[in-house]
């Protein structure tokens, strides 16, 4: 079994972790978690964990989630001007608002803007939610084995980079590479 050198995971929501698989967006936009205390890039490379928006009612998690899909962070920036986050719009599939509420969080932190290589997995991987993956944090360690022989880029590497150099001119200016 071929699998990743760590077992992180990145808590993110379906639909983005949809967005990435289908190519739709090579970006993440991340604070972190009610529960960490600050965000940063924990893992160069990591499974996503899909999740809901605010599911958090005592009994509203799903006993056993599916691990569709895996990334490398190819490359972040740090945004800590309002005025950048109109630009990024257009490379997330997230509403404004929602965008706008992860920029307010934590006014003292930057927004982190993390480029990532996002792979589909040949199988998905069914795993039963344990306790310690359940609430607002960014971050879980899986105890599953996740295997990603077979895996498939999303989006070819030409398009990668040129939607990378989109985002990077398109907030260059003010953004702080990490």
């Amino acid at each position: 079994m071929n699998k990743l050198p760590n077992h992180t995971a990145l808590k993110e929501w379906s639909n983005v972790i949809e967005a990435l698989g289908r190519g739709e967006q090579v970006i993440l936009l991340r604070k972190g978690g009610i529960a960490d205390p600050s965000f940063g890039v924990e893992a160069e490379r990591f499974y996503f964990y899909p999740t809901y928006y605010h599911q958090s009612s005592p009994g509203a998690e799903p006993q056993d989630i599916a691990i569709t899909h895996w990334c490398e962070a190819v490359r972040t920036w740090r945004v800590t001007e309002a005025a950048e986050i109109e630009k990024l719009l257009p490379f997330v599939v997230l509403p404004r608002e929602a965008v706008e509420t992860r920029y307010r969080f934590r006014p003292g932190q930057a927004l982190h803007v993390i480029a990532v290589r996002t792979m589909r997995l040949a199988e998905p991987a069914t795993i039963r939610v344990r306790p310690e993956y359940i609430g607002c944090r960014s971050w879980v360690s899986l105890e599953d084995e996740i295997n990603v022989t077979g895996s498939v880029q999303t989006v070819g590497e030409d398009e990668l980079q040129f939607k990378l150099s989109e985002v990077d001119r398109a907030i260059a200016a003010s953004a702080a590479r990490a």
